[in-house]
């Protein structure tokens, strides 16, 4: 059976969705300028493999 729509979860334990609340936040974090806070989201994500791009149409990431 393939798993093409379950969730995946990955060396770092986080899911796709669980990536993408976090991501969610960190916009939120840096639009109210609470830039620590998102700073450390990134950080967090990158100490688990996962790398953040900020693009003019937002931010796309990727699993190293």
């Amino acid at each position: 059976m393939f798993d093409v729509l379950r969730p995946t979860e990955h060396k770092g334990g986080l899911t796709d969705p669980a990536i993408d609340a976090l991501v969610a936040e960190r916009t939120a974090s840096k639009k109210s300028r609470d830039f620590a806070r998102a700073d450390q989201i990134r950080q967090d994500l990158a100490a688990q493999g996962v790398i953040l791009e900020d693009t003019k149409d937002g931010v796309r990431w990727k699993r190293q």
